[in-house]
């Protein structure tokens, strides 16, 4: 039994909430500046650039200095709360409401270098309601409703009530957006996105067909080959969030991947934690460099393009002055599975992870 996930020592700013990180390297998101300094004053970032201010504490670091890892998909800290299979249709229920900011699940995706995650509603009826942009170190909200889950996949059918087929699928959910109020209508008016579920070639097209129609904003998730039809999903302005991968994902998959940013399609990596073990965000984007994506457009489906894709893009993802310092320091390169995550800092709050976190099946044990 496992009675310590890990320790780590927490370090609160100074009074005047400034503090700036000297790295060997600093990855900004849109170039990778040698021997950096980012200045940091209460909770956001103040400066990029090569010398620190006067007066002001430095923190040394040999390594690389990045913004925080974004999650996109995964019920971790509402397990267990993020479905309802007696109603096929909750286009009002909230997943964000559920999170426990004490969750373990929270505390292993942390110490990975995972800043925030976007909480998902399982892929239940033809929507179970809406998604949230949740961090990880507190369990504090940064969107919350993020998106409005649609379910095209076989995942939504059931028996025992409707919908039984995707052509009943399809028209409960043309029955749904004939409504005019609460998170439909946001959706409707491009005020909040949509998350397609889609697991099947036909339901993306499906999916790219009524977000076309409907002039819908937002991402598909869960096909493995959704870049095979990368030239349709670009023609209707979705990003695609691939499903996580692992050792033996076979070869079409990472190139359908690859075929993404060739395609200038935004995507960025799923996770379904806890379910799946925290450095498997990292394996995805490294299987996929290892096949041939270029390295920035791997780093950006890590950061700044789930950052974008999860609605936050103005506050995370890059490291940038007026951005959110949501930050982690690396032992090495952090596309090297063999670097760690060795501070983390969330709103410029710096935990330093001294042990490994288990695996998420020992958490649960």
């Amino acid at each position: 039994m496992i009675d310590i996930l890990f320790a780590f020592a927490t370090a609160v700013l100074p009074a005047e909430g400034t503090l700036a990180i000297r790295a060997r390297a600093v990855w900004t998101g849109a170039a990778v500046l040698e021997n950096a300094v980012v200045v940091v004053a209460d909770g956001r970032i103040r400066s990029v650039g090569a010398e620190a201010p006067r007066g002001v504490e430095v923190l040394e670091h040999p390594g690389v200095l990045t913004a925080g890892l974004i999650a996109l998909h995964g019920p971790a800290g509402a397990v267990g709360e993020t479905s309802d299979g007696t109603r096929p249709a909750l286009p009002e229920a909230r997943v964000g409401l559920a999170v426990d900011p004490r969750s373990v699940e929270l505390v292993a995706l942390h110490a990975a270098g995972i800043t925030s995650i976007l909480v998902t509603p399982d892929p239940a009826g033809i929507t179970a309601g809406t998604s949230a942009l949740v961090r990880t170190a507190d369990g504090s909200i940064l969107r919350d409703p993020a998106h409005l889950s649609l379910v095209f996949s076989a995942e939504g059918l059931a028996g025992n009530r409707a919908p039984t087929s995707r052509s009943g699928a399809l028209a409960m959910l043309d029955e749904l957006f004939a409504g005019t109020r609460g998170h439909v209508a946001d959706a409707k008016a491009g005020r909040l996105p949509c998350l397609f579920e889609v697991r099947e070639r036909d339901d993306v097209q499906r999916a790219v067909a009524f977000a076309r129609q409907r002039k819908l904003a937002g991402a598909l998730h869960g096909a493995a080959l959704s870049g095979e039809l990368a030239s349709a999903i670009r023609g209707s302005g979705l990003a695609v969030i691939s499903p996580v991968l692992g050792v033996g994902t076979p070869r079409r998959v990472l190139d359908a991947v690859a075929q993404l940013a060739k395609e200038e399609v935004p995507f960025g990596f799923g996770l379904d934690a806890p379910w799946n073990h925290q450095d498997s965000l990292r394996l995805s984007a490294v299987l996929c460099l290892r096949a041939g994506l270029d390295r920035a457009a791997a780093w950006r489906a890590l950061t700044a393009n789930a950052a974008r894709i999860a609605g936050a893009g103005d506050r995370v993802g890059r490291i940038e002055r007026g951005l959110d310092a949501d930050l982690v320091l690396w032992s090495g390169d952090p596309l090297d599975l063999a670097s760690r995550a060795e501070v983390v800092f969330t709103r410029g709050v710096a935990r330093t992870i001294q042990h490994a976190v288990p695996a998420p099946e020992e958490v649960r044990r």
